[in-house]
């Protein structure tokens, strides 16, 4: 699944102005194809969005604690 950036933020139930917020802070980051002039979305994409949004909403954590959380993350995923 690739979601234009429209899509994924009706996805997520996000603007694409937060979607901008969490790219500039790289703690989200869209797929390159070589096909495509835009940027698309793959399920990654969409889960680690969703546990950004979590983060940010119901817990409170602020961007760069989002950013620590999340490298903490990967860090176990790996």
């Amino acid at each position: 699944m690739l979601a234009t950036r429209s899509a994924f933020c009706a996805m997520c139930g996000i603007s694409e102005r937060q979607l901008t917020l969490w790219e500039q802070e790289d703690l989200l980051a869209p797929v390159r194809i070589e096909q495509s002039a835009e940027p698309l979305y793959d399920r990654n994409a969409l889960r680690r969005a969703r546990v950004i949004r979590t983060l940010d909403e119901e817990l409170d954590v602020n961007l760069p604690g989002i950013g620590v959380i999340l490298n903490l993350l990967d860090r176990l995923q790996r």
